[in-house]
């Protein structure tokens, strides 16, 4: 694994910057975000970056920040997201405009990315949803819009949680308020995660 790379820069290119690392030139591709504060050709630059080996391509995902490299990580996590979609994500949105959005549930920044639409923002959202949180705790990030109501407060917020991720996924909103309620009603500790896939599964018996 390349941690990082230190060089002058060659040129930059459409969602790529070319580095001369000791003579040898690395094609790193990086958000667009990124490539726009990188210096002028000529001067150096240390890019953190991510090596993907894949088939019969090696390709180098860069960003100038630790954290922006850790949510791309996360992000390569969830089921349908490659590099390309990740890193139009953070092409948008800020590691901590991201992991803030994904810890609270909110879609809607994530939905305006270029090629991520409802159900792939919703499922960024359930599964990442516990880690953002701990990364929020670690990184000791605001939190304060999250899920931290009162304990009589923390059904309700569960339910909404559950009922927008299920409307992200494609349901009706009745139909994913019924099952919410059906499962919270039956359940007592229970994750949103667990309230989400048991939910998918009574659904798809009903359709």
């Amino acid at each position: 694994m390349i941690g990082y790379l230190k060089g002058t820069v060659v040129d930059i290119w459409e969602g790529a910057v070319l580095l001369d690392v000791g003579g040898v030139g690395y094609l790193i591709e990086m958000p667009s975000s990124f490539l726009s504060r990188l210096p002028q050709a000529g001067n150096t630059v240390q890019i953190y970056t991510n090596l993907i080996i894949r088939d019969d391509q090696i390709n180098l995902y860069g960003f100038l920040e630790k954290k922006a490299l850790m949510a791309f990580r996360v992000l390569l996590e969830v089921s349908g997201v490659g590099p390309k979609l990740a890193l139009n994500v953070l092409s948008v949105l800020s590691p901590e405009e991201l992991i803030a959005d994904i810890a609270k549930g909110d879609t809607a920044r994530i939905r305006s990315v270029h090629g991520v639409g409802k159900k792939t923002a919703a499922r960024i959202c359930v599964d990442l949803k516990e880690k953002a949180a701990k990364i929020l705790a670690k990184e000791g990030m605001d939190s304060s819009e999250m899920e931290s109501s009162s304990p009589d407060e923390g059904g309700s917020v569960l339910a909404d949680d559950a009922i927008s991720a299920l409307v992200n996924l494609g349901y009706k909103p009745n139909e994913a308020k019924r099952v919410t309620a059906e499962i919270l009603s039956k359940e007592g500790n229970i994750g949103l995660d667990q309230v989400i896939t048991r939910a998918l599964q009574l659904l798809s018996k009903v359709r």
